[in-house]
């Protein structure tokens, strides 16, 4: 070994360093220059006993051992000498031999110079100390509140000293501080010594002192019940030490230096010995083992079989509620019991709330609010099913939500026996669920929704149904089929309205046909129907259902469904089109239902025609004919190719004078309608039987506007010769309209060049014309003509040949025209005057047949007196 570093202190013309194995940091120098001093003045011709001081350095890499002789070869009294051996701290927080190095220091004496120190293979033995001069300074180092201690004319207090040094464990050594002898305060920077001892004339100088004061002569008997082995082991024992006492390992691992280390390790061994006789015990160990810095988990095994009794006596010897809150107590300090511990302690609990099980619930809530309870809530849950009557039922309904939900999920049998026996806990149950939380319902569908089977627990099934997918609910179904064969009419029908939810029906019947023909499941079919299109799809082509049977399901859906259901219901074409086809057109009540459908659901035009001209035989009402009326608008829109004209010929002759010309027109020839179709639509319109015939007739101006919004004359020339003469027969019947027709088509008439429009120029130019000849112009001729002469209709006849010039009408229409307008010859001249106008006039001879045979005779006139013919 290379021995320990020393320096000697003493006077030199004042106290100083007077020589060193080493060189410190100037922190640890000056603390040693400092303490190395007699602490405090001594009194002319005092005298002292060589003493000893001990104390960490700053740094914290060395600990003194120092030893101060009185130097009576000083120039000046009161001055000393001092030896302080330098311990590497490491060293010194194991050694066990402290007497050896205060050893060292004290036989190299006062006077040697600094040298290296090494330990000698000899131990020192410390003599024992009385130990009641011991007990109090005992007491107040590790039995009361820390704080720095003075004793007072102590006889000899090295061997005190020296004992509780040894004795410390390493945490609390490395940062002791003590002196045998001062005549004042000494203080490490500003934290006092832990420990001096002082003359009794030095009382004076610590009257400012806060910390414990003790009668070093002064004999007490100990005051703490922990006081004697800490005495015996310091004071008494060979070797002083406190190991045996650190049964926890506290003083082993504090790095602090708390005396709270040797303070928990008493109470340990203290809570032992009461363990076999107070349950209270083991929770006070627990407390220990769980709040060391390192959970003792050994200790807690240890102590394991201790609890299990500990656990068993409180629940025999206890009132109930105590025994309650011990057990919970108990579980919440074991945190991380084992399995065994477990099943004694619920085996204890089981039988517990068997024996009390009305005074177990009046406690539930409060055991329920810790976590860790739950091993105890399955306990209770268990122990409460084994006495389950229905006072307890009731009892049960009026728990917290929470408390009750808890209890039924902890146990099956509880469940099991109380929702499925009691009214009063279903209730309760769905009170509990209607403000239970997404897991909690979760966890209900798991643990309890398969005792939900009879008619009283429709509630809470029905909110725990709410949260189901399909293939729960099928699972569910079948449950309660395979329990009470869907018995339960409130429960099939609360089933049924969840498979409605979730648009699941139609595999919940066939889930449910699939088990073959009961009472109950052929309800629970009849249950699940709604006015839907999707029941209405699946009894239309269910392979399960006989034709007879599916026929009165689908009368029976169409009889109950309000407007809305039946439009919803039949809203796909072909679930339209195989309803129909299911229902006979020749039965009164189906046609009924037929008429009802064709009035309020919407569907394809050919369908509803079809559907419509089926029923014609039973038309009978007014609201008969309207459906008529909407038939033929339907019709008109429909091409050529999709529907056979005697169809529309037909249903103009049966809805006669009902028809509204208005609105067959402008549905039979508005802008999208085909050209085609327009044209076929004129056709029979010119065709239709005399009460419909007339009805169009009077509303000729919007078939003039139908044509127009067309945006060009599309129409075939017969359709055109149809209008015309539908136009023509107007002036008779719609007064006015014809006028105002008349006015609408010409403009658009003008500028058609083909011989589509030749018919109509024959109609439309002659009352225009006629209104011109009057003196009151109306404004909308100001659209049509520009008129540069003072006779307007000057320009009108300009117009209408310079239109005829660049067309490909028919003469003869022009000269229908100009007869009709009152103005054969001026209009008619106008042609001859054009290039090749007189041979176009005279090959009218040839058409005249062409002319009606009213106006052949005017015609002619016209041409003779233009020197034609």
């Amino acid at each position: 070994m290379a021995g320990f570093d020393e320096q000697l202190h003493g006077y030199r013309q004042g106290h100083q360093l007077l020589s060193s194995t080493t060189r410190l940091a100037k922190a640890d120098q000056d603390l040693i220059d400092r303490l190395s001093d007699v602490a405090g003045p001594l009194s002319p011709g005092e005298r002292f006993a060589p003493y000893l001081t001990l104390y960490p350095l700053p740094s914290d890499t060395h600990y003194v051992v120092a030893r101060t002789w009185q130097d009576f070869e000083a120039p000046r009294a009161g001055c000393v000498r001092t030896r302080s051996l330098l311990v590497p701290m490491a060293q010194w927080q194991t050694m066990q031999d402290l007497a050896s190095i205060v050893h060292i220091v004290t036989e190299a004496g006062a006077d040697q110079p600094a040298d290296r120190r090494m330990l000698k293979g000899i131990a020192s033995s410390l003599p024992p100390v009385e130990p009641l001069l011991g007990t109090e300074l005992i007491e107040a180092l590790f039995l009361e509140e820390r704080g720095p201690i003075v004793v007072f004319d102590a006889t000899n207090p090295e061997p005190l000293a020296l004992r509780l040094m040894t004795a410390l464990w390493p945490g609390l050594r490395r940062t002791f501080s003590m002196s045998t002898f001062a005549r004042s305060p000494r203080t490490i920077g500003r934290r006092s010594f832990d420990l001096v001892f002082a003359s009794k004339e030095s009382k004076s100088r610590f009257s400012d002192w806060t910390g414990r004061r003790i009668d070093g002569k002064k004999r007490g008997e100990a005051r703490h019940p922990w006081s004697a082995p800490i005495v015996e082991n310091v004071l008494s024992a060979p070797i002083p030490s406190l190991k045996s006492l650190d049964l926890l390992g506290e003083m082993a691992s504090d790095g602090a230096g708390s005396e709270s280390a040797l303070r928990v390790s008493l109470l340990w061994d203290d809570l032992r010995r009461k363990l076999p006789n107070s349950p209270t015990a083991a929770l006070g160990m627990l407390d220990i083992a769980n709040t060391r810095k390192a959970r003792q988990i050994d200790l807690i095994r240890d102590l394991e079989p201790a609890l299990i009794r500990s656990a068993a006596m409180a629940a025999s010897t206890m009132q109930v509620v105590d025994a309650w809150r011990y057990l919970s107590t108990l579980i919440q300090k074991l945190k991380y019991p084992s399995m065994p511990v477990v099943k004694s302690i619920q085996d204890v609990a089981v039988n517990l709330a068997s024996r009390h099980p009305r005074d177990t619930l009046q406690v539930i809530s409060s055991l329920n609010d810790e976590p860790q309870n739950g091993v105890l809530v399955n306990a209770i849950a268990d122990g409460l099913s084994q006495s389950l009557d229905f006072d307890l039922a009731e009892q049960l309904s009026r728990l917290e939500s929470k408390n009750l939900l808890d209890l039924l999920f902890a146990s099956v049998p509880l469940a099991k026996g109380g929702i499925g026996r009691f009214s009063a806990i279903s209730t309760a149950l769905a009170v509990a669920l209607r403000t239970a939380s997404d897991s909690v319902h979760a966890e209900a569908q798991e643990r309890l929704l398969t005792f939900l089977v009879d008619d009283f627990h429709v509630e809470p099934a029905r909110l725990l149904l709410s949260d189901l997918d399909v293939d729960g609910l099928i699972k569910q179904v079948l449950h309660v089929h395979a329990v009470n064969g869907l018995s339960s009419a409130d429960m099939r029908r609360t089933l049924a309205e969840r498979s409605q939810e979730l648009h699941s029906d139609a595999v919940l019947r066939d889930a449910v046909l699939g088990l073959g023909p009961t009472p109950g499941g052929d309800a629970f079919v009849e249950a699940t129907l709604c006015q839907t299109s999707t029941d209405m799809n699946w009894l239309l082509t269910s392979t399960k259902l006989s034709q007879k049977r599916r026929v009165e399901l689908v009368r029976s859906l169409l009889v109950n469904a309000n407007l809305q259901q039946l439009r919803d219901m039949l809203a796909d074409p072909s679930i339209l089109t195989r309803t129909i086809d299911v229902l006979n057109v020749l039965d009164k009540s189906d046609a009924e239902l037929l008429s009802r459908i064709a009035r309020n659901v919407t569907m394809p035009d050919l369908e509803y025609v079809t559907l419509v001209v089926s029923l014609l035989p039973t038309m009978q009402t007014r609201i008969d004919k309207e459906l008529i009326s909407r038939a033929i608008e339907c019709a008109l829109q429909l091409e050529p190719n999709e529907i056979l004209p005697f169809t529309l010929d037909r249903l103009l002759m049966v809805v006669g004078e009902e028809l509204n010309g208005s609105r067959v027109l402008q549905a039979g020839l508005q802008r999208g309608i085909s050209a085609a179709a327009a044209s076929r639509n004129i056709l029979v319109f010119s065709r239709a039987p005399d009460p419909a015939h007339k009805a169009i007739l009077r509303n000729v101006e919007e078939m003039a506007g139908a044509l127009i919004e067309r945006r060009q004359l599309d129409i075939t020339i017969e359709a055109a010769e149809a209008v015309a003469k539908l136009l023509w027969e107007s002036r008779l019947v719609a007064g006015n309209g014809f006028l105002r027709a008349a006015t609408t088509l010409l403009p658009v008439v003008l500028e058609e060049r083909g011989k589509v429009a030749s018919p109509l120029i024959a109609v439309v130019f002659p009352p225009v014309y006629r209104k011109l000849a009057k003196e009151s112009v109306f404004d909308f001729m100001n659209l049509m003509f520009i008129f540069l002469e003072l006779d307007k209709c000057k320009s009108a006849r300009r117009r209408l040949i310079d239109a005829f010039i660049h067309s490909e009408w028919q003469i003869s229409d022009i000269a229908i025209a100009a007869v009709r307008a009152g103005d054969p010859v001026r209009i008619l001249g106008r042609v001859a005057r054009e290039r090749g106008g007189e041979q176009v006039l005279q090959s009218l001879t040839s058409e005249i047949r062409q002319i009606p045979e009213e106006l052949r005779d005017s015609v002619l006139d016209t041409l003779k007196e233009l020197e034609i013919i």
